[in-house]
């Protein structure tokens, strides 16, 4: 078991736009970032299993580091999928796609993911050394904003500690998510 630790605002918590795609631009998409991902020498799909059909319905995919317009036009320009691809750059996040069930419409959402994907998955006992470090209470499930923790990261005394508790592998991975919390005011580190 683990916990992920990642940077939310408050539109994470309000209801995430869709759009709803066909098998063919499921098709044309992953193509796509295939190619760019080799022209731009980046992994743009993950995970990308081309031989597992379950996990080509439900993937998440890097967009920032491409043109709207050339991933918009794979879509036929349908306005919900430019949206989606929209708010995901903008964001500085990630799209994900899934399928419920086996028959299910295909959907296109902006993903949880950072668009570099700079969460921190940990095991249980890190990321409570990590929490105790930080002088937060070790709890499976938690956030603070963004500034808060800045604060004590920036208090050489709660990176002694953090180091004391073992978890000092994490400062400079926990410091660059952090940096990518400047986009609302709202940005929050959240845990679970």
């Amino acid at each position: 078991m683990s916990i992920v630790f990642r940077i939310t605002t408050s539109a994470d918590h309000q209801e995430r736009q869709t759009a709803v795609i066909n098998a063919r631009q499921l098709a044309a998409f992953r193509e796509f970032l295939r190619g760019q991902g080799e022209r731009l020498d980046m992994t743009l799909l993950d995970p990308d299993f081309a031989e597992d059909d379950y996990l080509s319905y439900r993937f998440e995919a890097r967009v920032c580091p491409l043109a709207l317009a050339s991933i918009a036009r794979i879509f036929d320009y349908q306005t919900d999928v430019i949206t989606v691809l929209d708010e995901a750059q903008f964001r500085g996040r990630r799209v994900s796609v899934y399928r419920e069930g086996d028959t299910g419409p295909i959907t296109l959402s902006v993903g949880l993911t950072s668009d570099l994907g700079l969460e921190l998955d940990l095991a249980y006992q890190n990321a409570f050394a990590l929490l105790e470090g930080l002088g937060l209470r070790p709890e499976s499930v938690g956030e603070i904003p963004v500034d808060n923790v800045r604060a004590r990261l920036a208090d050489p005394a709660i990176r002694r500690s953090v180091e004391a508790q073992g978890a000092a592998p994490y400062l400079s991975r926990l410091d660059r998510l952090i940096a990518t919390g400047d986009l609302d005011d709202s940005s929050r580190l959240e845990w679970a």
